[in-house]
């Protein structure tokens, strides 16, 4: 999976948000708003990832065991695969 090249990330204030531009916004007008570490699986997902990999990068970047990486990333996707902003 990857990331839509039509949907970016930015900062507001202290929040991050997933925007679609171009024609993505077309088809979904809204914002996903995400917290760091959304924001951090958001950033690995601008290369070709598996739901294994983001855990285990997860793993990595802050020393939790993978069950609870793979339900963060887990948690992190389900709202978002829905819009179109990550392509399998």
């Amino acid at each position: 999976m990857k990331r839509h090249p039509e949907f970016v990330s930015r900062q507001v204030a202290d929040r991050f948000v997933i925007v679609p531009v171009g024609a993505a916004a077309e088809k979904f007008s809204g914002m996903i708003t995400i917290n760091v570490t959304g924001k951090f699986l958001w950033d690995l997902l601008e290369n070709e990832q598996t739901l294994e990999s983001l855990a285990q990068a997860l793993v990595k970047e802050y020393e939790i065991d993978m069950e609870l990486a793979l339900k963060d990333v887990k948690t992190f996707l389900e709202p978002i695969l829905p819009t179109g902003a990550i392509v399998e």
